[in-house]
């Protein structure tokens, strides 16, 4: 009765959850409703607790990864450093295991193995472009938590490598894709042809996928807004902030230029690369002779406010028609808390201003991505109708009740594997706002969200703290919390 074939696919369908995680069968972003409820109403507690017996359960899986930068971020929310900072640690333990692997390992293999008869949560989650740079920028605010500026720097420092190299790591990523899927047309020519046939055009073209069509039309949209290179406006002017600090201008320059040319029309982008231009005594550029610099030190006795405003993009799943029907990962977005900030302080009184559209950042990321997503998703789609077409016949030939049972063991196994990979870091914002003043007298700050005078809170800056970033946390408008991070020197 061929049972061999029936027994290869539970064994395949055993090892897809050991490697792969629970997101095998129940997609990522479905797991994590209950813990994103929890967190948009401001239940720390909860979210840690549903976040630690996920790290219990995933362990040693494709999907640690991602349960581990989600409670490096919760516990930098909670204002708990050390653990921050911890698990940050254990983050870039697995992404060097994972960049540390040939360009296609054995255990890659493997996992390419396993996906192509289950689905791509059975791949390791290797983190997008964009978590590699917030790990760095969350972790280096971190050290600042524990009024550690010396590590502060020193993360900082690693900030601009990343950045640096994270194009490099992509495209290692995407040459061991294409050679996965190279092996596989190679190993099957009616499978290629497939492969061939099938593209965003064709997908899109099918009017049952009308959904997927109009949600891809508004990633496209919104992925315009990204800065191109996997830039984040977030982590150059923190990165920038740390050059200025430690007095090398010329670095300054390299990452407020780099600010700039991520955001042309941004005047406070303008303002910081004009200042770090003057304070190394470099030329001003023509266009750029009308912006008026900064007329306080940025590097000493100032405050920094880093709004953190909104839930980020997440992926969501939805089923599309090529013509089998399969779940695919689309981009679902969610509206910010508030549009602005306004910030009072002693003699100061300003608007927050756009800093970094996280939204657009992880929009553009899964747009690159998107076509060897699609071949990846036909090649797992097409094999496993090709097992259970083959293992029904050849049971069927043997026997009526075989073929029928072979038949709805294969269906329950074509549809407890039909999951989308929708992980994704979610506990980040959806954009970041920014302000900056010189620190008041009073050492009093009062921050008022789009007017709302019943919503504004009052902060005292520490005596000890000469300089100081504030990080206002709102995912929600039920979440108003504020880390103080402090620097004792200038």
């Amino acid at each position: 009765m061929h049972t061999h074939r029936i027994l290869s696919l539970f064994i395949l369908a055993a090892a897809s959850i050991l490697f792969g995680g629970c997101s095998s069968i129940i997609n990522s972003h479905y797991q994590k409703e209950p813990m994103l409820a929890d967190y948009l109403r401001g239940d720390s507690g909860a979210v840690s607790e549903f976040i630690t017996d996920k790290l219990e359960s995933t362990s040693g899986s494709g999907d640690e990864l991602m349960w581990v930068l989600e409670a490096g971020s919760m516990k930098f929310f909670t204002a708990n450093y050390p653990a921050s900072i911890d698990y940050f640690r254990k983050a870039e333990e697995l992404i060097a295991e994972y960049d540390e692997r040939a360009t296609v390992s054995l255990r890659d293999g493997g996992s390419e193995a396993i996906m192509a008869m289950t689905n791509l949560n059975a791949l390791p989650y290797r983190g997008f472009c964009r978590d590699r740079i917030m790990l760095s920028f969350y972790k280096a605010l971190a050290y600042l938590g524990e009024n550690n500026e010396e590590a502060f720097r020193s993360q900082l420092r690693r900030l601009r490598d990343e950045q640096k190299k994270v194009m490099e790591d992509y495209q290692k990523f995407f040459e061991a894709e294409q050679e996965a899927i190279r092996q596989a047309r190679a190993k099957d020519p009616e499978l290629a042809q497939t492969i061939n046939q099938t593209n965003e055009q064709s997908i899109s073209s099918n009017v049952d996928n009308s959904e997927f069509s109009e949600r891809l039309k508004n990633t496209r949209e919104i992925a315009n807004r990204g800065y191109g290179d996997f830039l984040n406006p977030a982590a150059l002017f923190l990165s920038g902030i740390g050059s200025v600090r430690e007095g090398y201008y010329d670095n300054a320059v390299i990452d407020f230029r780099r600010l700039y040319e991520a955001m042309p029309d941004n005047p406070t982008a303008r303002r910081y690369y004009v200042t770090a231009l003057q304070w190394a005594g470099m030329p001003v550029p023509a266009n750029l002779q009308s912006v008026q610099p900064f007329d306080f030190p940025l590097g000493a006795d100032c405050v920094y406010v880093l709004f953190a405003n909104g839930r980020s993009a997440a992926f969501q799943q939805v089923a599309i028609y090529f013509p089998v029907m399969t779940a695919w990962p689309v981009c679902e977005y969610y509206p910010a808390p508030y549009s602005g900030f306004q910030v009072n302080a002693g003699g100061f009184s300003g608007k927050s201003v756009p800093l970094a559209d996280m939204d657009g950042i992880l929009s553009q990321e899964y747009t690159q991505r998107l076509p060897g997503m699609i071949t990846r998703i036909v090649i797992s789609t097409a094999l496993k109708e090709a097992a259970h077409y083959a293992g029904t016949w050849a049971a069927g030939q043997e026997d009526v009740g075989a073929g029928i049972a072979v038949f709805l063991a294969g269906l329950i196994y074509k549809i407890a594997f039909n999951t989308a990979d929708t992980r994704s870091w979610e506990l980040l914002p959806k954009e970041f706002q920014l302000v900056q003043f010189p620190m008041p007298a009073n050492r009093r700050i009062t921050i008022t969200p789009d007017g709302r005078e019943g919503r504004k809170k009052e902060i005292t800056l520490p005596e000890k703290y000469r300089s100081a970033i504030l990080y206002v946390h709102t995912p929600s408008e039920h979440v108003f919390d504020v880390n103080i991070l402090g620097f004792t020197s200038k």
